[in-house]
């Protein structure tokens, strides 16, 4: 009589819900934003914010613990490339860790810029762990505003 009851083996259930999360990341993969917080498993890559003004581009990546001479940035056409390393922290004899969660190794983003970016006029600064990038529009990316007159 139970045979005929549908939640009969309950071990199952569990493994249709693992199946369908495995689908979705899976399909979500190349999203740009599929695993912010999820990078236990990954290597650290800096988190971006990028924004605009009327005459520039500015991109600000936190890059904690960082010296900037291990910081390179590039601007290839309309790509820009942030890397680097950040130095393992060493286990000394007098210490034994019970937890390491800062990240550290190499790290590479490349983000395609929105506009296109005078080269020569680019600005990089680093201070207390933040990088802040200027990247002033060329001047026939510079939109002009125009008034509409409605009728």
């Amino acid at each position: 009589m139970f045979d005929l009851l549908p939640f009969k083996r309950r071990s199952e259930v569990p493994s249709v819900f693992a199946e369908m999360d495995n689908m979705l990341q899976k399909m979500w993969y190349d999203f740009p934003f599929h695993k912010l917080g999820e990078d236990v498993d990954l290597k650290w890559s800096p988190r971006l914010d990028v924004s605009e003004t009327d005459k520039a581009l500015e991109v600000v990546a936190d890059l904690p613990g960082m010296e900037k001479k291990d910081i390179n940035v590039s601007v290839d056409g309309d790509l820009l490339t942030i890397k680097g390393e950040k130095k393992e922290v060493k286990e000394s004899k007098d210490k034994h860790f019970h937890s390491i969660e800062r990240r550290s190794g190499s790290f590479y983003r490349a983000l395609r810029l929105p506009a296109e970016v005078e080269n020569d006029k680019i600005e990089a600064n680093f201070k207390d762990g933040v990088l802040t990038l200027t990247l002033p529009k060329s001047k026939k990316t510079v939109k002009k505003v125009a008034q509409i007159e409605i009728k």
